[in-house]
């Protein structure tokens, strides 16, 4: 903010001092942004809403406030850029390991009621804890993976996993061979 102050950029000092006001916000509402994810999460609603602005913009004819609100959007997929989020290769082999772990423990996966199953991605000591990563896109991979499995055949059960690893048991970490 000093440096955006010093160089009398205007357009970073609102997108800063928005992005200040919201968290100042959030924190009021018992929600806090406490994680690099909150942020990210924070910072592509805000580019968002100001995409849509500029699509208003735009439908109205006003080039200045369009130009104004790409300018916004820039200074915030700088932000962005800066926090990556996990690749969809990282996403889906914790997907592969989870649905593997369910079935070490002798259960079918099914896409409807095991996606509560996916909260251990994000526990704490969860593959995907702490890290940036679409949820929905995380959903959306499980369904597809579990939908993809060959029917269930519980002699196929692989060996304990608790067992396998020396009593070190985590999901979501755990790798089995069949």
């Amino acid at each position: 903010m000093k440096g955006a102050l010093k160089a009398k950029d205007r357009t970073r000092l609102n997108v800063l001092r928005a992005i200040l006001t919201e968290i100042t916000v959030l924190e009021k509402r018992s929600q806090p942004v406490q994680t690099k994810s909150q942020l990210h999460k924070l910072l592509e609603k805000r580019q968002n809403t100001c995409k849509a602005a500029a699509e208003e913009f735009q439908k109205a004819g006003r080039e200045d406030l369009v130009s104004k609100e790409n300018e916004q959007i820039d200074v915030l997929q700088e932000y962005m850029d800066d926090s990556p989020t996990l690749s969809t290769d990282e996403t889906v082999l914790a997907i592969q390991n989870l649905i593997r772990w369910m079935q070490t423990k002798g259960s079918n996966p099914n896409p409807k009621s095991d996606k509560k199953a996916l909260r251990y991605l994000f526990q704490e000591g969860g593959a995907l804890h702490g890290k940036m990563v679409d949820k929905s896109l995380v959903s959306r991979t499980f369904e597809r993976l579990v939908n993809e499995l060959p029917p269930w055949d519980p002699s196929m059960r692989a060996q304990n996993s608790y067992e396998q690893h020396g009593g070190r048991e985590q999901a979501g970490q755990v790798t089995v061979s069949r």
